[in-house]
């Protein structure tokens, strides 16, 4: 079990640069990062846990705002994937010193910034293209497996501070690789933006229902493990690395994405079994089982998303938008149910609103049929005679 990511990775032919891949799994270690964060930081600064998960808020909210702005304002060049390496390290290096709460709150918002920036420019250079994008889809799974149980042994040993330290020097890795890159989306002509068809529409708004309901729990699993389960904080942290190990298959998978909503209403399910049933093994299972469903919904939701859509491309910020969007409200929601409210309030709430969203995944696929997008009707005019 320990060297099948290590396997994994050895076969691993990307065809995506490796600075955008590297900068691809900095997000990734700072996301799976995150729920350890919260009970540590209310341990050390002795704040309420669901008041701690206002950090996350603060980080995905910043997340939100570049995924958002970007498509709009910035052209996804090196030097935007620079400047965003540089704010992550200041702004790390701030979380790691600052010991005024209200600080690090506006360090993570600027921290989501830098990685929202650098996740834009890896989904926009790979966005309608599934072999790559199942390239940058494989680097969570991959990284989660082999950074969850580092990051939680690492936050047990030395706490938060030697964590945002890492953090800060890890963003500048990508920045090494930078002189040998070149971003296709970069020389794609800049173009009017339209507004999204009914189903892409629809399909975003799924997306940002997936990510609402899913972090509301997910952001607490650890919590949860920990103070309601029981878990040690190694069994909690095997948990997150096998959440993640789940994933690496599907996420890696070639083969057309068929049922993504099926698969959307799964990890609703799984979110309700790991704050209800209060058993180790469940929560373990219901963990492996989420990565998987994950990781098998989300680049089929791209793929639906990118067929209902007349431009395919604008969709790739807007789906990166509408996710950390769901990601920004969900922790906040999940922090109020999880003080003022029974645990199985925060499962049934959280993983109702992901079961929604997967049956209005599924009426998508089924009810609105695929359009052309421009490209495609441009390339049909060209050849006809």
């Amino acid at each position: 079990m320990q060297q099948t990511p290590v396997r994994i990775l050895l076969a691993f032919r990307p065809q995506v640069p490796a600075a955008v891949l590297l900068g691809s799994a900095i997000s990734t270690v700072v996301f799976s990062a995150t729920p350890f964060l919260l009970p540590a930081i209310a341990a050390e600064q002795d704040i309420n846990v669901g008041l701690v998960g206002l950090i996350s808020t603060a980080q995905l909210g910043g997340f939100v705002l570049a995924a958002w702005g970007a498509g709009r304002w910035l052209r996804p060049r090196r030097r935007v994937l620079v400047i965003a390496a540089i704010l992550g390290v200041l702004v790390n290096v701030v979380s790691a010193l600052t010991p005024l709460f209200a600080l690090l709150l506006v360090a993570r918002f600027l921290s989501g910034i830098a990685i929202g920036l650098i996740d834009w420019i890896a989904w926009s250079e790979v966005f309608g293209d599934s072999d790559r994008t199942g390239d940058v889809a494989v680097i969570g799974p991959l990284v989660g497996t082999l950074s969850a149980p580092l990051l939680a042994s690492l936050i047990d040993a030395r706490g938060s501070t030697w964590l945002f330290s890492l953090l800060a020097v890890l963003h500048l890795v990508p920045v090494l690789f930078l002189r040998s890159t070149r971003l296709d989306a970069a020389r794609r002509p800049r173009q009017e933006r339209h507004r999204p068809t009914r189903g892409a529409a629809v399909v975003l708004v799924c997306l940002c229902g997936l990510t609402l309901g899913g972090s509301a729990v997910f952001v607490y699993a650890a919590a949860i493990g920990l103070e309601t389960i029981g878990m040690s904080a190694l069994a909690v942290s095997l948990a997150f690395s096998l959440n993640a190990l789940m994933a690496v298959p599907s996420a890696r998978s070639r083969h057309r994405r068929r049922l993504s909503g099926a698969w959307v209403a799964v990890t609703g399910l799984m979110g309700v079994l790991v704050t209800t049933v209060g058993l180790p093994l469940v929560f373990i299972v219901a963990m492996g089982c989420w990565g998987f469903a994950f990781w098998m919904a989300v680049p089929g939701a791209f793929a639906l998303l990118a067929s209902r859509s007349r431009y395919p491309d604008e969709r790739a910020g807007d789906a990166q938008a509408a996710m950390a969007f769901g990601r920004v409200l969900g922790p906040a929601l999940g922090g109020l149910l999880y003080v003022n409210a029974p645990l199985v309030a925060l499962g049934l709430v959280g993983g109702g609103i992901v079961v929604v969203a997967g049956a209005l995944m599924l009426w998508v696929e089924h009810r609105i049929d695929p359009i052309p997008s421009v490209q495609q009707i441009r390339s049909r005019r060209a050849v006809t005679p």
